[in-house]
């Protein structure tokens, strides 16, 4: 299922773009959950855990668009973003907030298709980590993914931009699910993302983002060969 966001003051766009969306799943037979928003700020404070795309109208009252992008990525920095906007001048002031595409309004029905085929490939050619708990499903990209911690059957995974998402399990089974894709279990409690590491000693792994990871002594020197493997260049 493909979670949507549609922020734009002008309700009737807003509806526009659902109906639009709606008739892409159909006759791409994909799901479409979509939530409208007026207001840029009621969005934020609405904002899920997950969500796939954003259509964000560039000017609104209150809080422009590429404003409330930037504060989106704070909190989801792996979402997609289109901009919507009835003028040009506005398209390189989005490239610091990361926009997928800037589509003019009136919106034209085949430059929307193109863009969520765009995403939908990218989607499709992005691994990711799929799960299910408490009755949702969840899709984490591994990029994002910085480590996961184990505790008596939970586990947190930690992401870029301070996420957290829950799931419930055994470390070893994560650590056997993400082998072969640059992660490495370095303590029972323990599983990371060898890309995310910041710097580390014989004791402790610092991650990006200032998280302190303690590794077992028994799993130091796998830890050392995975490094190599993984990142390359000299150990300590």
């Amino acid at each position: 299922m493909h979670r949507i966001i549609i922020c734009d003051d002008e309700l009737q766009i807003g509806q526009l773009v659902q109906r639009k969306l709606i008739e892409y799943g159909m006759r791409r037979d994909i799901e479409i959950k979509t939530t409208i928003f007026t207001d840029a700020a009621n969005m934020l404070r609405a904002l899920p855990e997950q969500a796939d795309l954003i259509f964000l109208d560039v000017e609104m009252p209150n809080m422009d668009g590429i404003t409330a992008a930037a504060e989106v990525r704070k909190k989801l920095p792996d979402v997609n973003i289109i901009f919507l906007s009835g003028h040009k001048e506005y398209v390189f002031e989005t490239f610091r907030v990361q926009a997928f595409r800037y589509l003019l309004k009136p919106l034209k029905e085949e430059e929307l298709e193109e863009a969520l085929d765009a995403i939908i490939v990218l989607r499709n050619h992005e691994e990711r980590l799929e799960y299910r708990f408490q009755d949702e499903n969840w899709s984490i990209p591994y990029r994002s993914i910085v480590y996961f911690e184990g505790m008596r059957g939970k586990i947190w995974i930690y992401c870029t931009g301070g996420k957290t998402y829950r799931w419930r399990g055994a470390m070893g089974e994560i650590a056997e699910k993400m082998k072969g894709r640059g992660f490495v279990m370095v303590h029972q409690s323990y599983v990371i993302n060898m890309k995310k590491i910041h710097r580390y000693n014989s004791r402790e792994i610092e991650m990006e983002g200032g998280a302190k990871i303690p590794i077992s002594r028994l799993r130091l020197n796998d830890f050392k060969r995975e490094y190599i493997k993984i990142i390359g260049g000299a150990v300590i």
